[in-house]
């Protein structure tokens, strides 16, 4: 009887720890799945930044001052050469701008520890003022309202918008890397 109670009581302690084991590995998968919804949420202060540029520099009506590169604020005229899964990339392959805001430090760290960067590519294959033989362009000016009274009728012929595509990168604690890509016009 003594044999048998000895087994019993080994076989529970064993599967004691295999189940403090199991826990215990499922609470860092789960820490590990939070801070990677941390990390791709954060990532839209990288997109808030980036359209908040293009809507800084679009002062003026018509698209020219985007035919251009501005390597120093990570806006590029074309989409070549731009492996957003790249680590080579971000870290050196191509300029890359860091999200502003509140609560985010000059180095583009939230206060999670999250530093989030972004690239902003206008879809054309030349650097040339855009048309539909060398970008994807969409008919039509954005609008922000859900419904608008005109007191003038439509023109004639709808402007021509390109469209850019913001990459914004976040690599957070333990070495979580989250992307995010949104595409504007």
């Amino acid at each position: 009887m003594l044999l048998i109670t000895l087994i019993a009581l080994v076989t529970l302690a064993l599967a004691a720890l295999a189940l403090v084991r199991s826990v215990d590995t499922n609470i860092i998968v789960a820490g590990n799945v939070s801070l990677k919804q941390a990390a791709t949420l954060t990532a839209d202060n990288g997109v808030e930044s980036a359209i908040a540029w293009l809507n800084q520099i679009e002062v003026a009506p018509g698209i020219a001052h985007f035919n251009n590169d501005d390597v120093d604020d990570a806006y590029y005229a074309t989409s070549d050469d731009f492996d957003p899964l790249s680590d080579a990339t971000w870290n050196g392959g191509v300029t890359v701008a860091v999200a502003t805001g509140t609560g985010i430090d000059e180095d583009g760290r939230d206060l999670s520890g999250n530093r989030i960067r972004y690239v902003i590519q206008r879809l054309c294959s030349e650097p040339v003022a855009p048309d539909v033989n060398n970008c994807l362009i969409v008919e039509g000016e954005s609008d922000t309202s859900s419904m608008r009274v005109m007191d003038d009728p439509p023109p004639s012929e709808p402007p021509l918008s390109p469209i850019y595509r913001i990459t914004a990168r976040v690599d957070g604690p333990r070495n979580t890397v989250s992307y995010v890509q949104a595409f504007v016009y």
